[in-house]
């Protein structure tokens, strides 16, 4: 009776025997370093000269600075600074031509103005600079949209400064709107700071500029820098379904251009960077409208049923010299679907409206010989009502890689699958991109399901917060070959195990070697170096 008893219960286990030991990767090779005592921040920066790194920690009016050696896989040193103005809010950690910044604002409560900030951080010994004011506001800054190439703000505690590197990181864009002086949008003119610096955050100009629309008028999609320090903004004007380019130089006086580009089309982000060239590249991704969705539980939005990638160059007075659209071929958005969304994509794609629904960009990345590479993800939510209240569920899903040459010919595109499910926001979720050397590496949280699942196959869902293994997906630059890698159990990483992980916390040192940062209980942290072997 014990032996069958002990069979029955080893049958029942045998489904999670399967998935207990997958097979590791031997592409990397990982080591754990000596735990150290954590620091709890709500933002982290990491930083890498090829034989240190220095992580910048931020959580109220405490910034902690730490060192860490590459090979030995050590803390060196750290401090730890409290003496700042009041309402500390970092902005950006900036890292230009091997000097690092760290920007941030002060809020005076009575005057209703904010203070940005600059202090050199010295990698050497990890002191401070001195504080360096680089303007002062009018009036509170507010959040703002539109993003752009170089974009190295944050948005912490309400406060947004956006920064932006010239391609030659010769020139800084420190971008920011203005409290508006009304309320409704079919009076109110944005108030938009610009202000430009050098490398060594040396002020250039800078001042205020009216926008020649109203806020209902217009859609402000993007922001840029010029290697001669002229800022750029593009706006879609939705009144004239027309795209402008502003462009603001020394005198803070704003030019509108208007460009020739379709109007019809829906871009939910854009990015804008001067190319080596001398003119403005916009990239991005378009849809030819917008879906409305109704869920079961009677919750409705609006979603951007993504077409495809979109390229201009233009002059910096507007003029499109060249127009790359890459559209998604129906077999690359039918992958990993059920046959039911199948059969209505190919219905959609009869009248040109077949996409991949909540696409979003994650990175733009232009190499010297004028190729680009997009990397978008899958993302978006879901509330679903439970008793009196609702539940808010968040979603990471397929990723969209696609290499283009200077021209516009795309040389491959694919699209590799991930499905990841959390109830408290991003957690652990979503994509790491790294570019190595001769490679391309996505590197996420996956389910143990799936590690040796084919990659033709549709993954198991990870939930957030319940384990789960580093993957990588391996794709080469030249060709587009695509590899999986299963790295490490983040419950087991060499007898260690990572309570907290967070993608965001994964950098590369050098080439073929990344570093994340795990918190391990009892009140410390760990590094976890993975070393492609070659």
């Amino acid at each position: 009776m014990k032996k069958l008893s002990l069979l029955f219960a080893l049958i029942l286990c045998m489904p999670f025997l399967m998935y207990a030991q997958p097979k590791l990767s031997k592409d990397f090779t990982v080591t754990t370093a000596a735990p150290f005592p954590v620091v709890d921040a709500g933002n982290k920066e990491y930083f890498s000269d090829g034989t240190h790194v220095v992580s910048v920690k931020t959580r109220g009016q405490n910034v902690t600075i730490q060192k860490f050696s590459i090979d030995g896989m050590k803390e060196v040193t750290r401090k730890v600074y409290e003496e700042w103005p009041p309402y500390l809010k970092v902005q950006s950690v900036l890292k230009m031509k091997g000097k690092l910044y760290y920007i941030y604002a002060s809020y005076d409560k009575k005057g209703k103005y904010n203070t940005i900030y600059s202090r050199e951080i010295n990698t050497d010994d990890l002191s401070l600079g001195a504080e360096k004011m680089l303007f002062k506001s009018e009036k509170k800054i507010i959040p703002s949209g539109g993003t752009g190439g170089g974009f190295m703000g944050m948005s912490i505690g309400g406060t947004m400064v956006k920064v932006f590197k010239s391609f030659d990181e010769s020139k800084i864009l420190l971008s920011f709107r203005n409290a508006p002086k009304e309320r409704d949008d079919r009076i109110n003119f944005d108030v938009l700071g610009f202000y430009v610096f050098d490398h060594d955050l040396e002020k250039e100009w800078g001042g205020n500029v009216k926008m020649p629309y109203t806020e209902k008028v217009m859609n402000n999609l993007a922001y840029g820098i010029d290697k001669d320090g002229n800022a750029y903004m593009l706006a879609y004007i939705v009144e004239k379904k027309k795209f402008e380019l502003f462009s603001i130089d020394e005198s803070a006086e704003l030019t509108t251009h208007e460009m020739d580009v379709d109007g019809t089309m829906y871009f939910s982000k854009m990015d804008l960077f001067e190319n080596s060239a001398g003119n403005l590249v916009v990239a991005g991704l378009y849809s030819n409208g917008l879906d409305f969705k109704m869920s079961w539980s009677g919750t409705s939005a609006f979603s951007a049923n993504v077409n495809g990638i979109v390229q201009y160059t233009i002059t910096k007075e507007g003029e499109v010299l060249s127009t790359y659209n890459m559209e998604f071929p129906i077999k690359l958005i039918n992958m990993y679907k059920s046959a039911r969304a199948k059969a209505s994509n190919e219905r959609r794609e009869s009248k040109g409206k077949a996409g991949i629904a909540d696409l979003r960009m994650q990175n733009i990345v232009t190499d010297d010989n004028g190729s680009t590479v997009f990397l978008a993800e899958q993302h978006f939510t879901k509330r679903v009502r439970s008793g009196n209240s609702y539940k808010t569920y968040y979603y990471y899903r397929d990723m969209v890689i696609t290499k283009i040459d200077k021209a516009g010919t795309v040389l491959w595109q694919k699209k590799v699958p991930k499905s990841q499910m959390g109830t408290t926001g991003k957690g652990g979720m979503g994509v790491a991109y790294v570019r190595g050397k001769d490679a391309h590496y996505l590197l996420y949280l996956d389910n143990v399901k799936n590690a040796n699942l084919p990659l033709s196959k549709v993954p198991a869902q990870h939930q957030d917060g319940r384990g789960g293994f580093l993957t990588a997906y391996k794709i080469d630059d030249a060709t587009g070959e695509v590899e999986k890698h299963t790295i490490f159990d983040i419950t087991n990483v060499k007898d260690m195990k990572a309570y907290q992980f967070k993608t965001t916390r994964i950098f590369e040192v050098k080439d073929n070697v990344l570093m994340v940062e795990v918190y391990i209980k009892g009140k410390q942290d760990s590094m976890i170096k993975m070393e492609l072997n070659q």
